[in-house]
């Protein structure tokens, strides 16, 4: 069995950077909570987060983005957390990934539908995925620690209207006792 790898290997970017950034998101978020009539929100930069951020919806609301990230992928975040808060403010806070949320998503300026994946999360996944499931419809890969437990459909393509089988093609190899 391969040894767990470290989240957080290096030491985090230094807290007058950090704080520097915070400030230009806070600034940002702001401006954006004027324009939509948004409640409050506090920006945190941590160092405790892999990568992407989290709402926490409160008076103020709190959101943290991930300080291992880059400045353009920390803004990303903030407009895709600030989407999440102008679809709580209008519909509640079940709202979620809705097609609704993705219009004003997009309107303000998201790009991606996935918190970006710093180099070293991706090798942790690598190292931790022992079980590889091969979609028979696109051929991507999936990857996961643990097996499903029943039949699953890709998700990509299922997104795309052409549902198909993800088939195992790796597992563990049995130990001996």
């Amino acid at each position: 069995m391969s040894a767990q790898l470290e989240l957080f290997p290096a030491a985090p970017p230094p807290s007058g950077s950090l704080r520097e950034s915070e400030r230009k998101l806070q600034a940002l978020y702001d401006r954006m909570a004027g324009q939509f009539g948004l409640s409050p929100a506090t920006i945190v930069v941590t160092a405790r987060r892999a990568t992407g951020g989290v709402i926490q919806y409160g008076s103020p609301h709190i959101i943290r983005i991930s300080a291992f990230m880059s400045e353009e992928d920390r803004k990303e975040t903030l407009l895709h957390e600030t989407a999440h808060a102008i679809c709580h403010e209008r519909w509640g806070p079940c709202e979620g990934h809705s097609p609704r949320f993705w219009v004003i998503a997009r309107r303000l300026g998201v790009t991606r539908k996935s918190a970006p994946e710093t180099e070293r999360l991706a090798a942790i996944r690598a190292a931790n995925a022992r079980y590889a499931y091969r979609c028979i419809g696109c051929a991507e890969e999936w990857t996961r620690r643990t097996p499903f437990g029943r039949a699953r459909l890709c998700a990509s393509c299922e997104g795309k209207g052409r549902p198909s089988r993800l088939v195992l093609v790796r597992r563990p190899k049995r130990t001996s006792r």
